[in-house]
């Protein structure tokens, strides 16, 4: 019987701990902003524009520049390190 009570104290302590973390996840979605800028300009046919975006103090941060309608890059960096990078050209 005893066992049984173990089992299900450490069971009950991990969904404690899963709904804490849950708890925590759901209020930084909620109260962190998420920052974001875009600047852009059209001059003789020649598009130019940056994307940046932000969340939890530039924690996770993605930005992508696109260059007179032609090529294309950016980043997605989680603490700074670069985890994905976009470079190409369109057709």
């Amino acid at each position: 019987m005893a066992t049984l009570l173990l089992i299900l104290k450490a069971a009950g302590c991990l969904l404690l701990f899963l709904l804490a973390l849950l708890l925590l996840l759901i209020l930084l979605l909620l109260f962190v902003p998420f920052r974001y800028r875009l600047r852009g300009s059209f001059l003789s046919d020649q598009a130019d524009g940056t994307a940046q975006a932000s969340w939890l103090f530039h924690a996770v941060s993605l930005s992508v520049t696109y260059h007179h309608g032609r090529a294309v890059s950016g980043s997605l960096r989680l603490f700074g390190i670069p985890l994905f990078r976009i470079e190409g050209g369109l057709s």
